[in-house]
């Protein structure tokens, strides 16, 4: 076993007002597993003011918190180390832009984001090593598919994370994806109302432009409005245009879909919102190599700066609705 801190005593603050202690030690201690977060809380091992506390007590700015014992993790074989600091690397690799407030990465294509079923690597255990100059560990504020490649924001702290979630949850960010879809598509700027969701009963509306085309392909440019899980794959699926490499959803209009590509054509392109210091922040993440690769063999320009991607007078899009 070795010493993961040796720190004696922790003053809260005020990100952490009025947050419960097991949430404070989560975000805090991330190596230790909430189960055995709450045994060290039952044993009177981790202390508020030289005070014994449970799970659900409320901090408030200025506390001290205090652990009676060294609190330890086990000891990384020499293996497990070279590996951690392979993936260090890696995810480092990926970050595309970094401030006070946020760090922003381009995913690639096949990494997930969350951990889940035989997933073992994946980007939510990894952002410690993005820590860079803060104490504070990176927190996720929204997801992006596995298959998707492109634009993930985590915030720096715990403020930051409350400022980012609310402007998701508002859809105050602008989000724009850029994808590579099966056929020819009737309308060349529409927008998709179909309802999506496992019994087809959410809400969700896309918009779209054609940025370029031939016998067998489109080239798309892509609005999400809402945030539904899958949206985009779901719409084009249900619109009979799939998304090259698709592999999640079937279609029933153009069943006779053989994908040969092996990563989804979906990419998170652009993040364009306000910035808590007031100013306009716009984020891009380069089109990854399998992509550009599709974009030259179909004869689609790979220099973005030859297409219109911006979104303009909205109301002329029609809308496709069943």
């Amino acid at each position: 076993m070795v010493i993961k801190k040796k720190i004696k005593v922790w003053t809260v603050s005020n990100d952490f007002n009025d947050q419960r202690i097991d949430y404070w030690l989560k975000k805090n201690i991330s190596f230790v597993s909430y189960p055995s977060i709450c045994k060290l809380l039952r044993k009177g091992i981790i202390r508020v003011n030289g005070k014994r506390v449970r799970n659900n007590d409320i901090l408030k700015f200025g506390d001290k918190i205090n652990f009676t014992r060294t609190i330890k993790e086990e000891e990384s074989t020499d293996k497990k180390k070279k590996y951690n600091n392979k993936f260090a690397e890696f995810i480092r690799k990926l970050v595309v832009y970094k401030d006070e407030f946020k760090i922003v990465l381009n995913k690639p294509a096949g990494l997930a984001v969350q951990g889940g079923t035989n997933i073992k690597l994946n980007v939510d255990i990894m952002l410690d090593s993005l820590r860079f100059n803060l104490d504070e560990r990176p927190k996720l504020v929204h997801r992006i598919d596995k298959q998707t490649s492109g634009l993930l924001m985590v915030a720096r702290t715990l403020n930051s994370s409350r400022y980012y979630g609310e402007l998701f949850k508002k859809r105050m960010i602008e989000k724009v994806y850029l994808a590579i879809v099966h056929g020819g598509l009737e309308n060349k700027m529409a927008k998709i109302g179909f309802k999506v969701g496992k019994d087809k009963s959410l809400p969700s509306l896309t918009f779209y432009k054609v940025l370029d085309q031939n016998n067998d392909f489109s080239f798309l440019v892509i609005k999400p409005v809402t945030g539904r899980k899958h949206q985009i794959r779901d719409h084009f699926n249900s619109l009979g245009n799939q998304i090259y490499g698709e592999t999640k959803f079937k279609s029933s209009i153009n069943s006779d879909f053989l994908s040969n590509a092996k990563d989804l054509h979906l990419h998170a392109y652009s993040l364009k919102f306000q910035e808590q210091d007031k100013g306009i922040d716009e984020i891009l993440a380069p089109l990854p190599n399998f992509f550009k690769t599709t974009l030259r063999k179909n004869g689609f320009e790979n220099n973005l700066i030859n297409y219109d991607l911006e979104f303009e007078n909205l109301e002329n899009f029609k809308l496709i609705n069943k």
